[in-house]
């Protein structure tokens, strides 16, 4: 029988513990504001909470 291929570990960012892939091309405060934000959002989304969309829009704001 063969056997499963493993699957590799996400690299993750070591103040947030999110995927560097979220923050990816940010530096400073909105690194951690986007950081907070999509915390903040999956937290919501965890307990079947409504998410607003502002903060969807502050979420794509945050880079720029």
């Amino acid at each position: 029988m063969a056997r499963k291929k493993k699957r590799r570990k996400v690299p993750k960012d070591k103040a947030t513990g999110l995927p560097k892939k979220y923050l990816s091309g940010l530096k400073g405060g909105s690194r951690s504001s986007r950081a907070n934000l999509i915390k903040t959002m999956s937290r919501l989304y965890k307990s079947g909470a409504r998410i607003p969309a502002s903060m969807f829009r502050a979420r794509r704001r945050s880079g720029s």
